[in-house]
């Protein structure tokens, strides 16, 4: 796995390069770190001749806390540092084409990234989303949830899908019953991640799991989507995930598939 991190010496930006090379670590991966300095900025800048020597000066120290980051954190992951002068996101999508990146970690200031680069484009800190049903299934998940958003420093959006198109007009009483529950399992995770001192909010649709999925990762500029997946009885939320995953072009958000507890 190559994972490009756009690093601007940003809070955000040490949160990500430190995420990437432990995501790196887990799966015998490889870091790129793109620094961009952009001279364009100082024309016609009024902060004196000497505006750009000294922002250049503070992009030097910043690369500089980039390798200090790196070589304390990331022995035994291959890390390569990439300075270039242009225009951030071109660079990043220019270099995410080039290498042929799995993956483009950056800041909050590149969300228009995650519409123009052909790889995933995680967010850092963004919006994880979890697809929850009627049943007790995304528990099997919430450990790998808390550990994901804690990591990130990223907000919750635990998701209540009901598939209203599986009942016909004579089985509201059994309709009722699954928004009944599906809510219930909505306050149940929710408590809990707050326990856990992580900002969760939770929304409940009716509809196809698949399009309500994806339309509210547009909705809620998700950065990451965490789907169910296995299990010996295929759920709608399952099927939601083998449909979206089948249709890349549809997805420009990086997926984890999640466990599926059996219930009986």
């Amino acid at each position: 796995m190559k994972i490009l991190v756009a690093y601007d010496g940003t809070l955000h930006a040490r949160n990500a390069l430190a995420y990437g090379i432990q995501k790196a670590k887990e799966v015998s991966g490889e870091v790129i770190l793109l620094q961009v300095f952009d001279a364009g900025l100082f024309i016609d800048y009024d902060g004196g001749p000497r505006a750009e020597e000294m922002a250049r000066a503070e992009a030097a120290r910043h690369l500089e806390d980039a390798r200090t980051l790196i070589s304390e954190t990331a022995a035994g992951v291959p890390v390569r540092v990439v300075s270039e002068d242009g225009n951030a996101e071109e660079e990043l999508l220019g270099l995410a084409e080039s290498e042929h990146a799995d993956l483009v970690l950056a800041p909050p200031r590149y969300k228009s990234l995650m519409q123009k680069s052909r790889c995933p484009v995680y967010l850092i800190p963004g919006t994880i989303l979890m697809p929850v049903d009627n049943t007790d299934g995304a528990l099997a998940g919430m450990d790998r949830l808390i550990r994901e958003a804690a990591a990130t420093g990223s907000r919750v959006l635990l998701l209540g899908v009901v598939p209203v198109h599986l009942y016909s007009r004579w089985e509201k009483k059994e309709l009722d019953k699954v928004l009944k529950d599906t809510a219930g399992r909505l306050k149940k995770l929710k408590k809990a991640l707050r326990e856990q001192g992580l900002d969760a909010i939770d929304v409940l649709r009716p509809g196809y799991p698949d399009e309500e999925i994806l339309k509210a990762a547009d909705e809620y500029a998700v950065s990451l989507i965490m789907l169910p997946s296995g299990g010996t009885t295929p759920s709608e939320l399952s099927k939601a995930a083998s449909i979206i995953l089948d249709e890349p072009q549809r997805m420009k958000r990086p997926v984890v598939l999640l466990p599926v507890t059996e219930t009986t």
